[in-house]
């Protein structure tokens, strides 16, 4: 159904949440098992797909991400010209934290 509303293609396996925030925008964080970053919608957006990832640890090179992800400055999500809220900031930040484990094996095993 989430696929449908915003037109992404989600997998079978693909982590998957689903936000809306108090003005009614509905927003999608989708990860592909083994993937380095996450996508996220934005109905506001158009639903134009922005990838996203958590910095990088300590000793991970940020040259293994693709180019344009957006990464977080501190606890401020830097997502290209868009500007999250709050609540959104915080709920995009879980998303990454929950998936964390979902990068790093193929298959989410």
């Amino acid at each position: 159904m989430l696929a449908e509303i915003s037109g992404y293609p989600v997998g079978d396996h693909d982590y998957l949440a689903y936000f809306e925030n108090e003005h009614g925008e509905q927003l999608m964080f989708v990860r592909a098992p083994g993937a380095s970053y996450g996508v996220l919608l934005h109905s506001d957006l158009g639903w134009e797909p922005k990838p996203v990832a958590a910095p990088p640890k300590p000793g991970r090179a940020t040259n293994e991400l693709p180019p344009k992800v957006r990464l977080f400055l501190g606890d401020v999500p830097v997502v290209g010209e868009v500007i999250l809220n709050s609540s959104e900031a915080i709920w995009l930040k879980a998303c990454l934290a929950a998936s964390t484990w979902y990068g790093e094996s193929p298959g989410g095993e």
